[in-house]
């Protein structure tokens, strides 16, 4: 697929607007003068996160579902205080959410609305945006330009005690509006593609409180927020994101959520959720039942570990013919052996594929001819002097893959019986695994190096991570292996 036509699906898709099919994609695409068959546009499109895809074969991209849908924000008094509306995560679901909130644009009476930026404390900034995750705010707060002498490197990722928050400047909502506290904005998008939004005052209550019939009818619409999301986590678990979550909810109920009087995500959380909180998923934050921890195993995902548990008895079975390593893993072993001068190419094969793996030997001679194919292209073009910036990463980051990766593998062959892990502790190992897999693949690329130490400390961080749950894992792992053994002696 080249660049061209890539950029030229992903402007369809950030653009149209209308329900379609895999054979209309390939309709216009043929009128742009590209091939493209229907079976083609289909694997394309289920695996876009821009397309909700829905029954009989049709498909709508987020820019559809979302734009002219009304959502609402309401200020608090912080904000009228520094004469700022700020976004956060307040535009989520219905803005695209890789758009940063301070760049989104506001127009009133098609007039745009001027940005402003204030001073908050951390705490409110932090909640500001929540709903990207508690664990990731403070990379959105630090990449509001108004903090761009803000150095989180330096600071080692922790928040100075107040920050710049960039928002909808206040006044001339106040000055031609009557803007006061107890109003807030109801809002849609008008543009998916550029964030642009339109918006409208809505006059309420002074004292801030739900209070009359809008205020009864937006009481009722907290409660429906509320039942849609708990039958989000019966029927779906916890999805990737909160903000996936949330999307998924608003799409599917946007008759009864996507209303004049509605209220907002950010205001339940903080003020009107009963059942739902914002919960801790391993070293991630998800939406689920107030107070409850988010399972790795739940009746939303068995059917898929009971394919996972039949898949994986094949794979024993068969471990030596199937089993392998990706080429730009073998590719950072090789590089990292370049990086520490070693020169044994048997050695790496242990480091890559050791006995623990209990495959025989000939899956390692194949492995080790994957390595001197890579190594022989690799050595043409590398240059340790050049290496010591990344090279540093990249050994941080395979010694921990080594480690993290076997136990994976390990956990990976219980297949269906994963529900008897520590589920906190396996969903760490996995985000770990995911991440890792992530910081290796991007090593390819020339921009890491301006992020090396950003990546030294995180790895440091995930070597503290993986040393905490590696003990109730491998303990947990164990207990499965005896009973399996138990249960073949019975029989």
């Amino acid at each position: 697929m080249t660049s061209d036509f890539e950029k030229l699906v992903t402007r369809f898709l950030r653009n149209y607007t209308e329900l379609f099919s895999a054979r209309d994609m390939s309709r216009v695409f043929t009128h742009l003068g590209l091939k493209i068959s229907p079976g083609q546009a289909k694997d394309i499109l289920e695996s876009s996160p821009l397309v909700f895809c829905l029954e009989n074969d049709l498909y709508v991209t987020r820019a559809g579902a979302f734009t002219g849908e009304v959502f609402s924000i309401c200020p608090t008094v912080k904000e009228f205080e520094q004469g700022v509306i700020v976004l956060g995560d307040r535009c989520m679901p219905f803005a695209d959410s890789e758009l940063l909130s301070s760049s989104l644009s506001f127009y009133i009476n098609g007039k745009r609305l001027l940005k402003k930026a204030g001073t908050f404390d951390s705490d409110f900034a932090i909640d500001a945006f929540i709903l990207y995750g508690e664990e990731y705010a403070p990379q959105y707060i630090a990449s509001d330009p108004a903090n761009k002498d803000l150095d989180m490197v330096d600071r080692d990722f922790e928040l100075p005690n107040t920050v710049k928050l960039t928002g909808i400047d206040m006044r001339p909502l106040v000055e031609n509006y009557g803007f006061k506290k107890g109003d807030r904005l109801l809002c849609c998008v008008s543009n998916w593609d550029k964030g642009r939004i339109n918006t409208i005052v809505l006059h309420g209550s002074s004292n801030g409180f739900d209070q009359g019939e809008a205020g009864e009818k937006r009481l009722l619409w907290y409660a429906a927020l509320e039942k849609c999301l708990l039958e989000s986590f019966e029927k779906r678990g916890p999805l990737s994101t909160m903000e996936e979550q949330i999307s998924d909810v608003f799409f599917e109920h946007r008759k009864e959520l996507c209303v004049e009087n509605c209220g907002s995500v950010e205001e339940y959380i903080t003020r009107y959720a009963k059942k739902v909180g914002v919960e801790c998923f391993g070293v991630e934050t998800r939406l689920w039942y107030k107070n409850q921890e988010v399972p790795a195993v739940g009746k939303w995902n068995e059917d898929e570990l009971d394919y996972i548990g039949e898949d994986m008895v094949f794979f024993k079975h068969n471990i030596n013919d199937m089993f392998s390593v990706p080429d730009f893993i073998c590719d950072q072993f090789v590089l990292d052996m370049f990086y520490t001068r070693s020169d044994s190419l048997e050695a790496l094969v242990d480091r890559v594929v050791g006995e623990e793996y209990g495959v025989d030997e000939s899956v390692k001679k194949r492995i080790l001819l994957q390595l001197k194919h890579r190594h022989d292209i690799l050595l043409q073009g590398y240059n340790w002097f050049a290496d010591q910036i990344i090279g540093k990463v990249r050994h941080e980051a395979v010694a921990l893959y080594e480690k993290v990766s076997l136990l994976v593998f390990k956990i990976d062959l219980e297949g269906d019986r994963l529900n008897l892990f520590p589920q906190q502790e396996l969903i760490i190992l996995s985000q770990l695994y995911s991440h890792l897999m992530h910081i290796l693949e991007s090593l390819e690329d020339d921009e890491t190096e301006s992020d090396s130490e950003a990546l030294l400390l995180s790895l440091e961080g995930m070597c503290w991570n993986y040393e905490d749950i590696r003990g109730s894992l491998e303990s947990a792992l164990k207990t499965e292996e005896i009973n399996r053994f138990k249960v073949i002696k019975k029989n």
